[in-house]
């Protein structure tokens, strides 16, 4: 007994002894991993990962330190201040130097890693780059520059990007972004230029990138929507152009989008009114988000004339939560073949031209917040609970109503005039028939006058009268 218990200590010394032999070999191979980095380590999948992230480092540390055969190395959330020499490995395929300080990235600071493919250096203080500053990034995939300073790309900053397909420049004041910089990204799929301060786009800008599904233009300066340069990008399938200073929407904003299937419109606080057809021409959409428009008012009853067709893909999921609707047309939406329909949180007037609305199959989690505003008695109600009686017409005071008792109000008027205008015609021409002989008599009378006149020489002799 007494052996067997010696045994299994000795077993448990062992393997305590092996893994401390281990640990202070990895400790003398990979000095980062005994210091600062945590270090993760696959034999299997063939990488080791090093996340070196918020343990204050103010310099990259010395590339001789890192583990020879590191895939991933992560250094955000540092103060790093500078890229100030080249980054070379032979092995490193992600890269993630977000959340730091850096301002100065040197020219072929990532030369030296031909093997990278994700490359982070959002949330930094970078206002530009040399026209080679990502020179030697052949195989790179995804590369994030959000959330700095940067107001100019150079024409060839971009020009080995060819195999990349995820880019964002989001937060950035660039104001411009010209053609040329997406001319050789063939395999482009997803682009965020969201708060870039742009107001207009090159009508071609996309012709080149025929891979690209995704693109961020909102909270941006557009008037209008630009729709040459959405239309160059011929397998747009995803857009968010939230946020913008629209004010109409008609259905020359997305003419022709045919390949378009997500479409998102929040928050646009200019927005007012979406006209007949607007969104007629997105033959394959099947997500619309136009929510927290603070005045939208109007959606005009054929808005999506056409989405409902037989023929075509249905519409599968809208939502119009928190902007300023009053009301929706029962032949707007074909709610019974809609999976989402979320219309929450707008002012609606609870009356007869919104029982439609309880005809729909709302999930109860679209329904909890569908409430009247008006009438005054029904104020906060939920409208799925609402009776039909409850939601009968005091008619005079329906928009329909209301409208046409103005169509009356102006025929009444113009008949009425035409009236007057037809007495005071037939007055005069009674007037003129009974007058008639001495209208005749005084028009004669005047046009031959009082008769000729005769002119007597006056006699200077009395004698000769």
């Amino acid at each position: 007994m007494a052996l067997k218990q010696l045994s299994t200590t000795m077993t448990l010394s062992t393997i305590v002894s092996i893994l401390l032999l281990q640990f202070s070999l990895a400790s003398a191979t990979n000095p980062l991993c005994a210091a600062v980095c945590v270090c993760e380590e696959s034999i299997e999948e063939k990488f080791v990962k090093l996340d070196c992230s918020k343990v204050y480092l103010s310099i990259v540390p010395p590339l001789d330190d890192w583990p020879i055969n590191i895939t991933h190395m992560d250094l955000s959330s540092n103060n790093i201040s500078a890229l100030d020499f080249e980054l070379s490995h032979n092995s490193v395929e992600v890269l993630d130097l977000s959340h730091n300080r850096i301002s100065t990235v040197v020219q072929n600071a990532f030369g030296g890693l031909n093997k990278l493919k994700y490359l982070n250096l959002a949330t930094n203080a970078i206002r530009s780059f040399d026209e080679n500053g990502f020179y030697g990034l052949e195989h790179l995939k995804s590369l994030n520059l959000s959330s700095n300073g940067l107001y100019f790309l150079p024409d060839g900053l971009f020009y080995n990007f060819i195999g990349l397909q995820e880019l964002s420049l989001a937060d950035n004041p660039l104001v411009h972004i010209d053609s040329i910089h997406f001319n050789r990204m063939i395999n482009l799929r997803w682009l965020d230029l969201s708060n870039t301060d742009l107001y207009t786009l090159p009508a071609n800008i996309f012709h080149t990138t025929g891979q690209l599904e995704f693109l961020d233009l909102s909270a941006n300066e557009f008037h209008e929507v630009p729709i040459d340069a959405l239309r160059s990008a011929r397998s747009l399938q995803h857009l968010r152009f939230s946020e913008n200073s629209i004010e109409v929407l008609d259905k020359k904003s997305f003419r022709k989008l045919l390949t378009l299937q997500v479409l998102e419109l929040n928050s646009m606080d200019h927005l007012k009114e979406v006209k007949e057809e607007a969104f007629s021409d997105l033959a394959n959409l099947q997500s619309l988000e136009m929510k927290f428009n603070r005045h939208l008012t109007t959606i005009d009853r054929k808005a999506f004339d056409g989405l409902f067709n037989e023929s075509r893909p249905t519409l599968q999921e809208i939502d119009l939560e928190a902007n300023q609707l009053r009301t929706l047309d029962k032949d707007m939406i074909a709610c019974a073949r809609v999976r989402k329909f979320n219309v929450q949180r707008n002012p609606w007037v609870c009356d007869c031209s919104m029982k439609w609305i309880k005809k729909c199959e709302i999930q109860k989690i679209y329904a909890a917040d569908l409430k009247c505003y008006e009438p005054p008695a029904l104020h906060n109600h939920l409208i799925v609970n609402l009776s039909d009686k409850q939601l009968e017409c005091n008619y005079k005071d329906t928009p329909v109503a209301k409208s046409m008792v103005h169509h009356e109000h102006v025929v009444r008027t113009i008949s009425v005039g035409l009236a007057a205008g037809l007495l005071v015609i037939l007055a005069f021409g009674i007037a003129l028939i009974f007058k008639w002989k001495d209208i005749r008599s005084w028009y004669r009378s005047n046009r031959k006058g009082s008769g000729a006149v005769y002119y007597v020489r006056a006699r200077a002799n009395p004698r000769e009268i």
